[in-house]
């Protein structure tokens, strides 16, 4: 019984190391080209992604800093920004095969700028859809972005601020920014929840039966 239990012991000791050890050996930084080009690619924006570091306990990376460029017809400045971006991975194929699959996605405490030009046409349209993107020849990663999915998109404890594009007027603000999204696809409907405080006070629900992709948003 003694001999038994000094092997499991030494069997728990060497997966403690090991998990320990793991995100040492695995260089998340190699995959930030990549994840910046597809998520680029993906939205028709150029996405810049601080640094990386990876967590095998709860199979996440996570990135310092997160940055997602306008429209430039609407803006110069960033659509959106993040201090944190919390990205769910599998675990093995990310060891075992450099294979990077993405579960789930959670932004924390962003900074999102919406805005809306004469024609009534809002910045975040365009998502998607980018023109130069589709100036550009096929790669081939531009199979799996059309194919890219996720299971989970969380905003946390955001704050949205909603002006006319190319004003001076003082934009409306919305702390506490909350978006659920679920199934998240580019090439199919997908439900989401939104709440935020109001800023004249109180609070407000939004629970869409389903979405289109962005591409098709007007």
């Amino acid at each position: 019984m003694k001999r038994a239990l000094k092997i499991v012991g030494i069997v728990v000791a060497v997966i403690l190391l090991a998990v320990i050890a793991l995100p040492f050996l695995v260089n998340v930084n190699s995959f930030r080209p990549k994840l910046e080009s597809e998520l680029s690619t993906a939205l028709g924006r150029q996405v810049k992604v601080g640094n990386l570091s990876l967590s095998i306990l709860s199979g996440s990376v996570s990135a310092e800093d997160l940055s997602i460029s306008d429209d430039p017809a609407f803006s110069k400045t960033a659509f959106i920004q993040a201090k944190s971006l919390k990205v769910g991975v599998e675990v093995m194929p990310l060891i075992l095969s450099k294979t990077l699959h993405v579960t789930d996605i959670t932004l924390d405490r962003p900074e999102i700028a919406l805005l809306r030009d004469a024609s009534g046409k809002w910045n975040f349209s365009s998502l998607g859809n980018s023109s130069e993107a589709a100036k550009k020849p096929a790669e081939p990663s531009s199979s799996s972005t059309q194919n890219l999915s996720v299971s989970k998109m969380d905003v946390k404890n955001g704050r949205l601020s909603v002006n006319r594009a190319n004003s001076s007027i003082k934009p409306h603000v919305y702390d506490n920014v909350d978006i659920s999204v679920r199934d998240f696809s580019l090439t199919s409907q997908f439900p989401f929840t939104i709440s935020a405080n109001l800023p004249a006070g109180g609070t407000a629900n939004l629970r869409p039966r389903r979405i289109f992709p962005s591409a098709n948003l007007m």
